[in-house]
């Protein structure tokens, strides 16, 4: 049979660690501007702030060796390939900096931590006879079970980064601490451990500096200004709430029939 390539297989587990990190509004930034902009946004914050952030909580041969990272459309999944200590919760600390690093830049995401099947492998020596080996073809495939949880598990969720309850005793005391329930489910919202104002817009911080009792429904007046794109105000206001001390669980937003997410407010 004429060669066509060979495989380096990279995971192949049944209970693979699996971290998903998702972009969000990038739909809508997709269908504005144009091409080289677009390209320019998702490198500057898919993908290089990811290494930014990504050196800050592992050591070199850590980053060289232990990790495999796929990276498709909007989103990034990583795998550890080695045992490192303190996995979980350092995976955290990553994603919650990631996210920050990123809310600053106005660029929104969600990120999951999850354990299931997971595969990863890359094709090499394409024969030069096929399209696969083309200078213009590149290769990397990842999927199995866990994939599809972790990116189902997102499904209506606002920003934030998420962990199941499976994997709750492999975060720190600290962690678990700042651990919110996500309502009848498996899945637990882990604050930041820094005080958000330095992430709100103007007018949200103006409000909480004159009234630092303001309740939801005027916290949300406030969001909007700067977030007039309900669907976009949704994913953040209840980030914000329970930061705030206004809200003590996620609630997943339910999608009626004419297709926006929404969650039942009951906003004082």
């Amino acid at each position: 049979m004429e060669h066509r390539f060979n495989i380096i297989k990279r995971v192949f587990e049944n209970d693979a660690l699996i971290v998903f990190i998702d972009l969000l509004g990038t739909r809508k930034f997709y269908e504005t501007g144009l091409a080289e902009q677009q390209a320019q946004k998702i490198l500057r914050s898919l993908l290089s702030q990811f290494a930014i952030s990504f050196s800050k909580h592992f050591k070199k041969d850590e980053i060289e060796q232990s990790f495999d990272v796929s990276i498709f459309a909007d989103s990034i999944v990583a795998s550890p390939r080695k045992s490192i200590s303190n996995i979980v919760e350092r995976l955290v600390d990553f994603s919650l900096s990631y996210q920050a690093a990123l809310h600053l830049k106005k660029v929104y995401s969600r990120a999951t931590i999850v354990k299931d099947t997971f595969f990863s492998f890359k094709m090499t020596d394409p024969s030069p006879k096929s399209i696969l080996g083309s200078r213009y073809t590149s290769i990397s495939l990842c999927g199995g079970k866990g994939i599809k949880l972790a990116h189902d598990s997102l499904e209506g969720l606002p920003i934030g980064v998420y962990v199941t309850e499976g994997i709750k005793n492999d975060l720190s005391a600290e962690q678990k601490k700042r651990a919110i329930p996500v309502k009848d489910e498996s899945l637990l919202f882990i604050k930041q451990k820094w005080n958000i104002v330095n992430f709100l817009p103007a007018e949200a911080v103006d409000l909480l500096t004159k009234n630092p009792n303001a309740q939801r429904k005027t916290i949300r007046h406030s969001l909007k200004a700067s977030h007039p794109d309900e669907e976009a105000l949704e994913k953040l206001s209840q980030w914000v709430y329970v930061h705030l001390g206004r809200q003590n669980k996620i609630i997943r937003y339910k999608k009626p029939s004419r297709g926006m997410w929404r969650y039942c407010r009951h906003d004082p």
